[in-house]
């Protein structure tokens, strides 16, 4: 049954498609925009410290972890075209209650819902992705995903400072961008659709809890692995443009990346095409990645530090795809079972990522942009180290 619902529901899921992704584009540009204003931000709510100015950014954080945490119950309740149509809303209603906000404390409110609604929207990427496309799609669709807030970040870079210089102030020019948010989530009524959640081919599965989940050894080790790449990244588009210690201006490294990581995910396309394995792609990739990003923050040649932005991005995103296939690959997988997987992998990482960007921000506070950036760095290298830990779910052929 699923696989006739693949087939003759292919118009329909890439019109589902088209739109998660933008909406999670575009609250990647809400959410980097919000970290580009970030001097107004401090100006206009009086804010004497950095450290204090990134809960703007870990109240999305934080957001996301207890919505990663509840998305599987939201699915099961809601189900899909409810529960994705409730993320799609969040970001919207969290966008312009921060926009309006007259206090701090009722701005951090406004991220915090925006950040609910982009945690239910990350986790229910992965549902979709193995109910609507066959198998041999899905590593093509995992990397459009993965790259879906690269793509904002890219946006968010080249636009958001044209937005800022024609409406003038950080509420209009955030405004802007919720309105598009408005838009898409306007759209997901007439587009959206449920589908069975608990059925593998041909036969029904029980419930597959968090308390399951979390005895799998599995479930700790994805979101360990994952996290100091989350972290390295958030910092290289949130922190690094503003640190001045580049050889380049940190704005134009931080574009870089997400360039880079546009071209990671086309080469994570054609790859997949070719080679099945999961692990050296994660092993490798991520080492490359780790080695770039000390050549960037080292050296003092602007061409040298573009170039090593670029391969940063390529090899970031390059295995993401590999890493997102190992959940989906497991044996007797459901739309259900993998929402619980992935609810708890994005709630730990960004757990891990949370407390890592604080201390970070309370290092730059203390010791400067240099150290703070070094621990980023250290931090990456939790990528190279999962692959040896991570099972192989990929095939030879």
């Amino acid at each position: 049954m699923e696989n006739q619902q693949t087939k003759t529901s292919s118009t329909r899921a890439f019109a589902i498609e088209f739109i998660m992704f933008f909406t999670y584009a575009f609250f990647a540009v809400n959410w980097i925009a919000g970290s580009t204003l970030t001097p107004q931000i401090m100006e206009y709510f009086q804010l004497k410290t950095f450290a204090s100015a990134t809960f703007i950014s870990n109240a999305i954080t934080l957001a996301k972890i207890i919505g990663n945490f509840l998305a599987a119950l939201i699915l099961n309740r809601l189900f899909p075209k409810k529960a994705i149509g409730l993320g799609s809303g969040l970001i919207v209603l969290g966008s312009a209650l921060a926009i309006l906000a007259p206090q701090y404390w009722l701005f951090i409110l406004g991220r915090f819902i925006m950040g609910f609604g982009g945690a239910l929207y990350i986790v229910y990427f992965s549902p979709v992705v193995i109910h609507y496309f066959a198998p041999e799609k899905r590593p093509t669709v995992n990397a459009l995903n993965g790259v879906a807030y690269n793509f904002g970040g890219i946006v968010a870079m080249l636009v958001v400072g044209p937005v800022i210089a024609w409406l003038k102030t950080w509420q209009y020019s955030m405004a802007f961008f919720a309105c598009i948010s408005a838009l898409l989530f306007v759209l997901w009524p007439v587009l959206g659709q449920d589908f069975e959640l608990n059925r593998t081919t041909g036969a029904a599965q029980k419930t597959y809890t968090a308390r399951e989940a979390l005895k799998e050894k599995i479930n700790w080790l994805l979101p360990l692995t994952y996290s100091g790449l989350l972290t390295f990244y958030i910092v290289l588009l949130n922190i690094f443009p503003i640190s001045g210690t580049t050889a380049i201006s940190g704005k134009t490294l931080s574009t870089l990346v997400a360039v880079g990581g546009i071209v990671g995910s086309l080469l994570a396309i054609a790859l997949s095409k070719v080679f099945f394995k999961r692990l050296p792609v994660i092993r490798w990739a991520g080492l490359a990645m780790t080695l770039f990003g000390f050549l960037m923050f080292k050296t003092a040649s602007g061409g040298v530090a573009a170039v090593a932005a670029l391969c940063i991005g390529i090899f970031m995103f390059l295995p993401v795809t590999s890493l997102m296939m190992i959940p989906q690959e497991l044996p007797d997988m459901t739309p259900a079972k993998l929402t619980t997987i992935m609810g708890l992998f994005w709630a730990l990482s960004y757990i891990i990522e949370t407390v890592a960007y604080f201390v970070i921000g309370f290092i730059i506070d203390r010791s400067g942009y240099t150290m703070g950036l070094n621990l980023a760095l250290i931090m990456s290298c939790t990528f190279f180290l999962g692959s040896f830990l991570l099972p192989e779910t990929g095939r030879k052929k």
